[in-house]
């Protein structure tokens, strides 16, 4: 009787409905509704095949079939992103900037190269098991908030590697017009065919990247077979012999420009079936990525050291890197201009995933309203700002490679130590994780600690850097400053601040 009467106290009802109201609004602030805008653009994708899709998590019934074919498509994936020209450049470093060998620095260059591959094989493996984007699925590790510091350096770090391989495009097709033709209009056709693929969306990038390794490593087999003849294999570059802090320097440029796709690399993935094998998929990536690398820093290396003998090479790399690419088919007369314009294509297929990843990195920067945007929109505005930087710092090539893409690879190897030591020391035991709640803060860690830990590790980085704009205290108390110093305090520095 007591509690009929309580259910008809008006006190009761008003308490009741009022705490009803409440949670159906906390519900509804949970989904966004899309814009009449997002709406249009599903229509329309639903009719054009675009890829709308951001970084919401894909479900496991939108996955692609578990098949022995994923492994050779991830595989072939990050071999044809890496078979291009801007790291046939990063091999150039080792013998005209740091005056090695080509004995020196085909090891160095080896050696940087896989160990930068390995860590980007990992990552890659958490696509298939998350269904979240890098930067999304990491906010398990870090917290929400500060993985958006992470976003915002990594559309930094996407951006210089599109203005490379933007300008490299623009110089290649200056080089074969003879000047004709303005570095611009190369910028721009790289940025157009790149922004098309990377709006298109994953799908199409993935057919792409099925096919066009094929004609990449059959022009690279061509620069071999008519550039090798010049290469100098045996004498050294300098009088006196390199030090160990111009091999280290070289390791760690190499390195930083495998590195650097770490923080994109799950990115590609999340379409694969959540049954991928990680060892598997580990082995895939990292050697598709790794041999890929290796030949295009041995092109270049092998380029560097002709140079001091071949007068057209000399002038050529006078003029600018692209120029030397371009010059190095010269024998080959009209052919050889053909096989240019393939070197600059192959400049796309690197610069799709930095478009791709950029546009997913201004949706996580947005927070919970992010996915409310098309992708497909933000990419657009993403390639107007890289277009615009690049045709602005052609002539600054050289020095986006040498100081800015090694400064972009320090926050990303603190912020790879900091997953990992999440995932193997804090979380081993947490195995279940609720992939579903990666859009809610309170239900994500706060990353306190994460937080400390790229602190400290920044600091490290900074006592132990060495670049020509600013050398750390700790590189310049030593004999032969290097800037591989920062990976060790870098490191260092993010695991000593949980191991007091």
């Amino acid at each position: 009787m007591a509690d009929l009467e309580n259910a008809q106290d008006p006190k009761v009802q008003l308490e009741t409905t009022k705490t009803k109201v409440d949670t159906q609004e906390l519900m509804v602030t949970e989904v966004i509704q899309p814009s009449k805008f997002r709406r249009t653009i599903e229509a329309f994708a639903r009719i054009s095949g675009l890829e709308t899709r951001g970084i919401e998590p894909v479900p496991i019934d939108e996955r692609l079939p578990s098949t022995s074919n994923n492994y050779i498509q991830i595989f072939l994936l990050w071999l044809s992103s890496s078979l291009t020209g801007n790291n046939i450049l990063v091999g150039l470093y080792g013998p005209s900037f740091y005056g090695l060998n080509w004995t020196d620095a085909a090891i160095c260059a080896v050696f940087g190269v896989f160990l930068g591959s390995f860590a980007v094989g990992y990552m890659s493996t958490w696509g298939p098991r998350s269904g979240n984007r890098t930067l999304v699925m990491t906010r398990y590790f870090v917290g929400y908030y500060l993985s958006k510091v992470f976003c915002v350096l990594n559309i930094l770090t996407m951006l210089g590697y599109a203005m490379v391989n933007d300008i490299l495009g623009g110089q290649i097709i200056f080089t074969i017009s003879n000047g004709h033709t303005g570095i611009s209009a190369g910028i721009i056709i790289v940025a157009v065919i790149s922004w098309f693929i990377a709006t298109v969306g994953m799908h199409i990038f993935q057919l792409y990247s099925r096919y066009a390794w094929i004609i990449q490593l059959s022009v690279l087999s061509v620069m071999v077979g008519c550039a090798g003849p010049s290469f100098d294999t045996s004498s050294p570059v300098e009088s006196s012999p390199p030090s160990a802090s111009q091999r280290l320097s070289f390791v760690s440029l190499c390195f930083a420009s495998a590195i650097t796709w770490s923080p994109s690399s799950a990115d590609y993935f999340v379409y694969f079936p959540p049954s991928t094998k990680p060892w598997r998929m580990f082995l895939a990536a990292s050697t598709g990525m790794g041999l890929a690398m290796t030949l295009t820093a041995l092109l270049g290396i092998g380029l560097a050291t002709g140079i001091p003998t071949n007068p057209v090479w000399s002038n050529a790399a006078d003029v600018s890197q692209g120029s030397l690419l371009a010059v190095s088919f010269a024998p080959l007369h009209s052919f050889g201009h053909v096989c240019a314009v393939m070197v600059l294509l192959s400049a796309v297929s690197n610069n799709i995933p930095c478009t791709y990843s950029a546009g997913l990195n201004l949706q996580m920067m947005l927070g919970r309203y992010g996915p409310s945007i098309p992708r497909p929109v933000l990419t657009t505005i993403e390639v107007v700002v890289h277009t615009v930087c690049a045709i602005v710092a052609h002539r600054y090539l050289r020095e986006i490679i040498e100081n800015f893409l090694p400064l972009m690879s320090y926050w990303i190897v603190i912020w790879l130590a900091v997953c990992m030591e999440e995932v193997w020391i804090f979380q081993p035991r947490n195995r279940d994780v609720d992939w579903t709640v990666w859009n809610s803060p309170r239900k994500l860690p706060m990353g306190l600690a994460a937080a400390a830990s790229f602190v400290f590790g920044c600091l490290g980085a900074v006592l132990g850097m060495s670049q020509s704009y600013f050398t750390g205290p700790i590189a310049r108390a030593l004999s032969q400053p290097t800037d591989l110093v920062v990976v060790a305090f870098g490191t260092m520095a993010t695991y000593l601040r949980d191991y007091p």
